[in-house]
């Protein structure tokens, strides 16, 4: 081979080298770009924790708010437990007083009935006795002062039908009329109606009434025809029959 033809044989072989050196080097990143890229990544993150921080936020104001209002709720119920006692408090102490009063009331009243069952039996008892005794003053008096001082006493009746009896042993019969038709009228359920009715007869009939005594024996054998006034009754009508009344 020629010098000639050797020298441009190896300069195209120095020539290709050159460029399959070129060919195989990578060429460098722009560094504004890495920089730029780093920054957005960075932000990006950033961003996400923000948006993160954010729900968090937003999740514990929730929370705070049910927090207040479950607090709210607890502070009116133990108001409300606080005024429901104190109602209750109140409430029990007026029961408490009113229970008091009512039972100082029925026991006053229990000891004034007491009172009043010996009282009014004392009295009547004494006046009967005057009444026994012939003492028809005294007894009419006591009859009358019974009466008046104890005028719900469960004596009543039979205090009038006394005294009843006392004016007639006195032969004061218009007087005698007037009591036994006081306890005709006043204690219509009393035992002591049907002898009542047998003395106010007797007593018009010494006043000469013998029409009203017919009517008030007449009456006293209709309705009490069993008792013992009702058997003397008819024995006085016998007897009136016989004197042509």
């Amino acid at each position: 081979m020629s010098m000639r033809v050797g020298l441009q044989w190896g300069l195209a072989v120095a020539a290709g080298l050159v460029l399959s050196g070129c060919s195989l080097t990578r060429s460098e990143p722009d560094p504004m770009v890495v920089k730029t890229t780093v920054l957005d990544n960075r932000v990006g993150v950033l961003e996400t924790r923000a948006e993160a921080m954010l729900e968090l936020q937003r999740q514990i104001d929730t929370l705070d708010k049910q927090l207040r209002d479950v607090r709210g709720q607890i502070e009116q119920l133990s108001h409300d437990r606080d005024n429901a006692k104190a109602q209750n408090r109140d409430l029990y102490a007026d029961l408490e007083k009113r229970t008091s009063a009512l039972e100082t009331r029925v026991q006053a009243a229990s000891v004034a009935s007491a009172a009043v069952v010996v009282l009014d039996r004392d009295a009547y008892a004494a006046a009967l006795d005057r009444l026994k005794g012939r003492d028809y003053p005294g007894a009419e008096k006591s009859f009358v002062d019974m009466i008046a001082k104890y005028p719900d006493s469960a004596l009543a009746d039979n205090a009038k039908y006394w005294l009843g009896e006392t004016y007639y042993v006195e032969k004061r019969y218009e007087e005698a009329l007037s009591a036994f038709q006081r306890v005709i009228h006043d204690h219509p359920d009393s035992r002591k109606v049907p002898d009542a009715l047998l003395k106010a007869g007797y007593s018009v009939y010494e006043l000469k009434r013998y029409k009203d005594s017919k009517e008030f024996l007449n009456r006293l054998l209709k309705q009490y025809p069993d008792s013992n006034a009702a058997t003397e009754a008819r024995e006085r009508l016998r007897h009136m029959a016989a004197e042509g009344h």
